[in-house]
């Protein structure tokens, strides 16, 4: 018998079916580099970009619940009768769920620390001739660290009554707290809060978390009779958004006194000195740590009778108790 020899060179009976799995294939790898190069990266980036301007209306919110407490235990304590405390809540997404297969989810960090970002008030005032002097101080922040993968990354902070966005490239405060000046005959009616965030807690995911409030301590005190040389002192210290206060008094002082000034500014420091008639009236300045990459801002208003005097200072004082998550820490009294 003769064998039969076959060459497989030139065998094209399988060739049909490769290339069509070959091309099958490729048009499945373009298909999935569109979808992971192009899809997700837009999709990501407005969830994230989404997620961001969410969480500021949530913080929105939240201060928003905190004035209404405010204002009720004010209206009580004008009305001369107790105040019963109400416990208020606000959702707050902490992140953002990613795209199935393609893309893991964006977490969030949300913490309240009642030490960060402390304020101090000090000034000196006149009662039946005697020269007293007042110091107080506050503190405690609301924050969420959004590391966006995507999106610039973000935080959105609650302090002093004032919502907060920062990313690198700059802060701003979004909601005013209470800072009001007014002017009348040459002299200044200044009104300031002192707002003091109580608990500990720390909470991460894409999850949504609850963040409850309860005003249990308010108080407001109306001073005047100034010395001629008194200044009132408003300092915040160790705080990463100390750019952004100095930028909010800075402009409602000038929106109201409109004064010439200087104004000075170097990478690690911003500087402006109001005047009038030659005499300083105040002086903000916001300065950066560079080691901790914290600020430290100062504003003095002097009082300057006949030029630009103090006639009142109102300030409010808010014990706020504060719970983030489940592992809140709370205070006692």
């Amino acid at each position: 018998m003769r064998t039969l020899i076959r060459d497989l060179r030139s065998d094209d009976r399988g060739v049909a079916s490769t290339v069509g799995t070959i091309m099958a294939l490729l048009v499945f790898l373009t298909f999935l580099s569109v979808i992971v190069n192009q899809y997700v990266p837009i999709w990501m980036t407005d969830s994230e970009a989404s997620h961001m301007n969410t969480v500021l209306g949530q913080f929105g919110g939240f201060k928003g619940e905190v004035d209404i407490q405010m204002l009720a235990a004010q209206a009580a304590q004008d009305a001369g009768t107790f105040s019963i405390p109400v416990t208020t809540s606000t959702a707050v997404s902490l992140g953002v769920d990613g795209v199935p297969i393609f893309s893991a989810g964006t977490p969030g960090t949300l913490e309240l620390n009642p030490d960060a970002a402390p304020f101090t008030i000090a000034f000196d005032y006149m009662v039946n001739g005697q020269r007293r002097s007042v110091t107080d101080q506050a503190s405690g922040s609301v924050e969420l660290t959004a590391p966006n993968r995507y999106y610039t990354p973000q935080m959105i902070a609650y302090e002093n009554g004032a919502v907060i966005r920062y990313q690198t490239d700059g802060q701003f405060i979004r909601v005013h707290p209470t800072f009001s000046v007014l002017m009348s005959n040459k002299t200044l009616d200044i009104s300031f809060a002192l707002l003091s965030l109580y608990g500990k807690g720390i909470v991460s995911g894409t999850t949504t978390e609850l963040v409850s409030s309860e005003l249990f301590a308010f108080d407001r005190q109306e001073y005047s009779g100034f010395p001629s040389n008194a200044v009132i002192w408003v300092n915040h210290t160790a705080s990463r958004y100390g750019l952004s206060w100095f930028r909010f008094m800075n402009q409602t002082l000038a929106d109201t006194l409109k004064l010439g000034g200087s104004y000075t500014r170097t990478s690690l420091d911003e500087r402006f000195i109001a005047k009038s008639g030659g005499v300083t009236v105040y002086d903000i300045r916001a300065t950066l740590n560079p080691t901790t990459g914290l600020y430290i801002m100062r504003l003095a208003i002097y009082n300057n009778p006949g030029i630009m005097g103090l006639s009142y200072f109102r300030l409010q004082h808010a014990q706020i108790q504060v719970s983030v998550g489940d592992a809140t820490t709370q205070v006692q009294f």
